[in-house]
């Protein structure tokens, strides 16, 4: 991972993900970096940030503690083993604690619903299946690198994108949205991870 305070992301997709932020007042990441810092220097916003990296969620600790932001954020890592590039796994070692990444932060005293979610870290479309499951009120989830990732496209079987910007899906999510036939495919994401060192191309710099 390399350290950004802007966010790697088509003209489009950060025009998309900007608007949303200054709509919010709480906001939702999996996934942190440089949407994080462009979060936290929006006045008036609290934002939870869930990172798989324990050392990149270390350093970016230090550097929004050091800039005085002035939104509170916190920087929320889940342990899920050892990780390479982009926080990714490199084993299977603690695959019981893969659904930690995107439950955990659900389930912390210190949180409160979000307005809005930011996909762009590890276990994707598990993010997404958390969201569809938890939400308690209407709720915007900004997907990241979506279009250009056709493996993540068949959770359009439960819930379809609303707008599509550049590579950026957009979905709202409501709650009670989930239906019965529909819960084996959201359980299924909760086993979908993509390893260290496996196709890697799709996340090099600057196509991801």
């Amino acid at each position: 991972m390399t350290s950004s305070s802007q966010p790697h992301m088509p003209e489009a997709a950060l025009a998309r993900l900007i608007q949303a932020y200054e709509q919010a007042e709480i906001i939702l990441e999996y996934g942190s970096g440089g949407s994080t810092e462009l979060a936290a220097a929006m006045p008036g916003k609290f934002i939870m940030s869930v990172e798989s990296d324990a050392e990149w969620a270390r350093a970016l600790r230090q550097k929004l503690g050091q800039a005085h932001p002035p939104s509170r954020t916190i920087i929320h890592h889940v342990d899920i083993g050892p990780t390479g590039d982009w926080g990714r796994p490199i084993d299977t070692t603690l695959w019981r604690d893969y659904h930690r990444y995107p439950n955990d932060i659900w389930e912390r005293p210190f949180f409160r619903h979000p307005d809005v979610i930011l996909i762009d870290g590890r276990f994707r479309t598990a993010c997404l299946a958390t969201a569809m499951l938890r939400t308690r009120r209407p709720l915007v989830i900004l997907f990241d690198d979506y279009v250009n990732r056709p493996k993540y496209h068949l959770v359009e079987q439960a819930i379809k994108p609303v707008a599509f910007h550049d590579r950026m899906a957009e979905f709202h999510v409501q709650p009670d949205q989930v239906r019965t036939q529909d819960m084996g495919l959201l359980i299924q994401q909760f086993f979908q991870v993509s390893l260290h060192g496996v196709n890697a191309q799709a996340y090099r710099l600057p196509d991801n």
